[in-house]
């Protein structure tokens, strides 16, 4: 790997990392936000609600930027709202402060995914993309892990704003790095393009079935990771007796065994791995990943460690699988990614609050096994073709 790609892979892997990990760390200082501003689990819900929602709605928006500004400037964009967004949350006063900041998290939330796949679209040729695409992901997971190790004890020595703080720096200082990242023209690509109306307006484009498949996959698989990102660690402290800092440790276990899983997964589709044979498998094993995390709250607190990472290894690394089908849409790129962040975004912002709520009223066994289900419902829709072009 050259200097040069290797740049552009660290800057995909900040840029989804930095769009995300406010999200995850508010997660991991949930318990402190109960504290400070007397919060029920279902406002808590409502933080993440608020991000994912706005990230959803923007997100088929965002996705025709990126196709129209190229992956560069979209990223730049991203990493300058996630810096701001961050640091507003790091010093909102109320809770009112606080929502309003994940709302403005919302744009670049849903904005990352289209940036940097548009990004890869036009940076590398077509036998990189799975690899490229693995390791971006995993910016992602990198945050869980991040957020999952470094706030307990900053917050414990600093606060739980000294955190958030230094991410809104990262995301500043990441700018700088934007150099690395290509953006060439169809012959060193090695590519030809068609000049259809089609491909010269790609905003007029139909999208193909199978972009939408993937989408309500997105929003139940979403729905799933609505439920575990917000309340993972609270049900590790509340319901198998972990310590706050053990139940840091769990949260970011999950990201950090979805790392390797996600570039692995990237470099198997390279290869010729079927999207839709990895994205049913880690929904049906996802399932059970979140029944045995329920488990352990009667089995005990090892249970919690072998379903945390089986839940790593699928529900944490099939974006790789969907987000790959998406950059694979070529002049559609953008647009394509566009559509499953919506159904993605909209799946974590409603499976948050609605996990949230059935945990105050009902206990935590209710949403756990509803999320099961979630799971194996998008392993139903993905299992089926819908149009003889799918992979």
């Amino acid at each position: 790997m050259n200097l040069r790609l290797a740049g552009f892979s660290v800057m995909l892997l900040m840029t989804m990392a930095m769009s995300t990990i406010s999200l995850f760390a508010l997660a991991v200082v949930a318990s402190e936000l109960e504290a400070e501003f007397g919060l029920s689990k279902f406002e808590i819900g409502l933080l993440g609600a608020a991000n994912t929602g706005v990230g959803g709605l923007f997100a088929p928006r965002a996705g025709r930027l990126s196709d129209r500004l190229g992956g560069r400037r979209s990223m730049g964009v991203v990493l300058a709202g996630s810096g701001l967004s961050t640091a507003l949350m790091a010093a909102a006063p109320s809770y009112g402060w606080l929502l309003a900041a994940n709302i403005v998290a919302g744009i670049p939330q849903g904005w990352g995914n289209p940036a940097t796949n548009k990004a890869i679209s036009r940076g590398v040729s077509a036998s990189q993309r799975g690899t490229l695409t693995g390791i971006k992901q995993s910016g992602v997971q990198l945050a869980v892990f991040l957020a999952g190790v470094v706030m307990p004890p900053v917050t414990a020595s600093a606060g739980w704003r000294a955190g958030l703080w230094v991410a809104a720096g990262l995301s500043v200082a990441a700018l700088f790095g934007l150099r690395f990242v290509p953006e060439l023209d169809d012959e060193q690509l090695g590519e030809t393009r068609n000049t259809t109306p089609t491909d010269v307006d790609p905003d007029r484009s139909p999208l193909r079935p199978f972009v939408y498949q993937i989408a309500i996959y997105g929003f139940l698989l979403g729905f799933v990771g609505g439920g575990l990102g917000r309340f993972l660690p609270l049900f590790a402290e509340e319901a198998v007796a972990f310590t706050a800092a053990g139940a840091g440790l769990v949260f970011g276990l999950q990201g950090l065994v979805a790392i390797p899983m996600r570039i692995s997964t990237g470099m198997a589709l390279d290869r010729g791995l079927s999207v839709r044979t990895t994205l049913t498998t880690m929904g049906l094993v996802g399932g059970v990943s979140v029944l045995l995390i329920l488990s352990a709250a009667s089995v005990g607190q090892w249970m919690m460690w072998v379903g945390t990472v089986l839940a790593g290894l699928t529900l944490g690394a099939w974006n790789t699988a969907a987000n790959l089908s998406m950059i694979r849409e070529g002049a559609s790129a953008g647009r394509a990614s566009g559509m499953l962040m919506f159904g993605f975004l909209l799946g974590l912002t409603v499976g948050g609050p609605t996990i949230g709520w059935s945990i105050d009223t009902f206990g935590y066994t209710p949403g756990w096994i509803a999320s099961a289900v979630m799971a194996w419902l998008g392993a139903a829709v993905v299992a089926r073709r819908i149009d003889t072009l799918d992979p």
